[in-house]
């Protein structure tokens, strides 16, 4: 309780300050950001106000440079005038009944004088164009402003004109030398006006010519294109222009604004330059926030671990055997007569998990497993770890009655369990042991006692039993030996300790040139002694482990012909679950290419059995084995009851008949039958046919009698160690490496 008390004031201090510490950097970070944010607009208000000076002056100059224009334009035409005033008046003088080819000479004239010029016409005091007959009816707006010239007697609003094709401004001079007030009228491309937007344009600035009686349309943009077609503008973007100046006698001012890009460059460049300043340092003040945090924090969360690891497992989070025993202890005076159950659980073959999966995933199903009985167990039951895979439940309030009912409820759920998430395939089964509280119960040294004893009889029948305490089944043989063979396995994979033997397949022909071996996978023990291979082949297969070894049988069988340069043919058997491993198929490519083996030389034997129960695999990989090269021989033929309607299936080119029907077949005529009934078999299916355990000369010569091609057994070859040169060894594996 005093400790509790100590933690208690230490983490309302603790408290106390964090929120202190809290408090400061929010203030910080906040006065930050609004100084940061200050100094971003003050810079942003300099830099527009530098282009804002600079945009007056531009503008100004800008008009200045129109009005010179305009005005060297009329001295232009003036000149033209006094070159040409013969050939105006006359034209003049003929009016409507001027001949085109007079008019275009002179057009011509105009043009090759003064630049930009669109065509020109004669003006009468009413506004009626002497030309009409070739240069058309005029623009409604250039009509405007003709009329208006006339009635101010000078042009004071020029504009510029348009239509759906094209653009053009207009100059109206008084015509020289005539005796009625006329005007010629010279019509312009506006190409200079634009030269002029773009010749003084600055970088970061736009360049307008805009209507003053339109005062949200564009005339002229210096970045236009060549139609210099209407661009109506909002009023929020009028707005945004910093110089507008009247040019004289014309309906145009110059506008001069901040391009988009630079305003937006230059808002952005500030105010993303000031906030990653501010959330530089923020993160500094954040991250000295977050030391003194876990600084404070870590002295209490060291006392309070240390305070849950007393009595917590530290994987699980369950009560420890200590904790649960005391719970038991101050619990067992108030538990009544014919009530309280307690379970001891043990999961089946745990430590093969462990060493198969790896202890990584052995501790996500303890916790998985842990956190899943919590779940099931009766509300006010407790629940402890006691052992590596062993937990215990304690329900005082359960009824005797139901104790075996709930242990089996438990049982079944563990079994069901979804672990896919874990590992593929993974269930897991339990054994369950139980005791009913009565007054011999009287400590948990006596409870604990009591359920290992039962679990202990559980486990003796088997995996997946539940045993009640005192019950009368017997005690079974334990499963040390199949353990200690599945460790033994595991210890030859990692430490490379298999040796390969070999066994000669003697060929029925005498023109056969090279040897045929079958390839055989031998373990040894510690004391040196050879382990059947007949028990630890299925101890494999049980807990799935045939693939690995058929890994290693390849890989080795291929290393040493490698080595040997050998132009013998081997064999090597496969499993079944080989056959399912999506992945052989490329390990085997792999290897070949890896070791420079001929496909040619190898053969690899599948069992019938598999060969039915892995159908579809078996035929896939069959199948692109056999592309690559190799052959496949069905081993222990004749044993299955399927044989010969499994057989058209699997493209095999050789029969292994098993060695049942060949052992005594000097003797038993059925055997013969048999086996002359499947060697005709394989001949009308163009397969080759092996005898298995051939041990007498009697049995060789009646089986080349029965014209099998292959023999195999201890009357040609006993099985011997397959051995390599050591020194090509060592010079195959530098090549390898390198």
């Amino acid at each position: 309780m005093a400790t509790d008390k100590a933690i208690e004031s230490k983490f309302g201090y603790l408290k106390k300050e964090l929120k202190n510490a809290k408090t400061q950097l929010t203030f910080s970070i906040i006065v930050l950001f609004i100084v940061s944010m200050w100094y971003s607009h003050n810079t942003i208000k300099v830099h527009k106000d530098y282009q804002s000076s600079l945009m007056s002056s531009v503008s100004q100059q800008v008009v200045n440079e129109y009005q010179n224009h305009i005005a060297h334009r009329r001295q232009q035409i003036d000149r033209f005038q006094w070159r040409h005033q013969t050939e105006l008046l006359d034209l003049y003088r003929q009016g409507a009944l001027t001949e085109r080819e007079d008019y275009l000479f002179l057009l011509k004239e105009l043009r090759n004088e003064i630049s930009g010029v669109r065509l020109f016409s004669i003006f009468d005091k009413q506004g009626v164009g002497v030309f009409r007959k070739i240069t058309g009816d005029f623009l409604d707006d250039c009509q405007q402003e003709i009329d208006s010239t006339i009635n101010n007697n000078g042009q004071e609003a020029m504009f510029l004109h348009k239509d759906s094709s094209s653009v053009h401004y207009d100059i109206l001079q008084s015509l020289i030398g005539a005796q009625d007030l006329l005007y010629l009228f010279v019509a312009f491309e506006p190409t200079a006006l634009k030269s002029i937007l773009e010749r003084y344009r600055l970088p970061q600035q736009e360049l307008f010519l805009l209507r003053n009686d339109r005062h949200v349309e564009i005339e002229l943009k210096e970045s236009s294109n060549s139609t210099f077609s209407n661009v109506v503008m909002s009023e929020a973007e009028f707005s945004n222009f910093s110089s507008l100046v009247k040019i004289p006698k014309t309906r145009w001012s110059v506008g001069v604004r901040l391009s988009d890009n630079y305003a937006n460059e230059l808002f952005w460049s500030n105010y993303q330059w000031s906030f990653i300043v501010w959330a530089v340092v923020s993160l500094v003040l954040f991250l000295s926030y977050i030391s003194q945090k876990k600084k404070s924090v870590g002295q209490m969360t060291a006392l309070k671990q240390l305070e849950f690891s007393k009595s917590h497992d530290t994987l699980t989070g369950l009560m420890t055997r200590d904790v649960f025993s005391q719970y038991f202890n101050n619990k067992r005076s108030s538990i009544s007569e014919n009530q309280g159950v307690a379970f001891v659980i043990d999961i089946d073959k745990f430590q093969v998990f462990n060493n198969s999966l790896g202890f990584t995933k052995g501790d996500s199903v303890l916790r998985m497993l842990a956190e899943e009985i919590r779940k099931v167990i009766p509300i006010g039951a407790k629940i402890s770890r006691i052992s590596n895979d062993q937990f215990a439940v304690l329900d005082s309030n359960m009824n005797h009655t139901k104790a075996q009912d709930y242990a089996h409820f438990l049982k079944s759920h563990i079994e069901n369990l979804d672990l896919s998430n874990i590992e593929e395939s993974l269930s897991l089964t339990s054994c369950i042991g139980v005791v009913k509280i009565n007054a011999e119960v009287v400590d948990s040294e006596h409870l604990m006692s009591s359920l290992l004893l039962t679990l202990k009889l559980a486990k003796n029948k088997g995996r997946n039993q539940v045993l009640l305490y005192q019950s009368d089944d017997p005690e079974l043989v334990q499963h040390a030996q199949e353990m200690e063979i599945y460790h033994a396995i595991q210890r030859a994979l990692n430490e490379d300790s298999f040796q390969l033997y070999r066994q000669e397949i003697r060929s029925n022909l005498s023109n056969c040139e090279n040897s045929v071996y079958e390839v055989l996978l031998r373990m040894f023990d510690s004391m040196g002694n050879i382990v059947s291979p007949a028990l630890f082949i299925p101890i494999a297969e049980q807990h799935s482990l045939a693939a690995e070894l058929d890994k290693w049988v390849i890989a080795r069988a291929f290393k040493n012909m490698a080595i040997s340069k050998t132009k013998d043919h081997y064999c090597i058997n496969l499993s079944g679950q080989t056959l399912a491993d999506p992945s052989m198929v490329g390990y085997v490519k792999q290897k070949i290419e890896q070791f420079g083996v001929l496909p040619q030389q190898v053969t690899f034997e599948i069992t019938e059995t598999f060969a039915i129960t892995h159908l579809e695999s078996a035929i896939y990989f069959i199948g692109e084995i056999t592309k690559y090269g190799c052959q496949f021989a069905l081993d222990d033929f004749g044993s299955g009851l399927s044989s010969f309607s499994y057989l058209q299936k699997l493209p095999v080119q050789k029969l292994k008949i098993d060695g049942v029907f060949i052992k005594n077949i000097t003797k038993n005529s059925r055997n013969q039958a048999f086996v002359s009934t499947m060697v005709t078999l394989a001949k009308s299916m163009e397969m080759e046919t092996v005898a298995e355990f051939v041990e007498t000369e009697e049995e060789f010569t009646m089986l080349k009698e029965l014209n099998l091609d292959f023999c195999q057994g201890y009357f040609f070859h006993k099985p011997d160690r397959w051995i390599v040169n050591e020194m090509l060894e060592l010079a195959s594996n530098n090549h390898l490496q390198q």
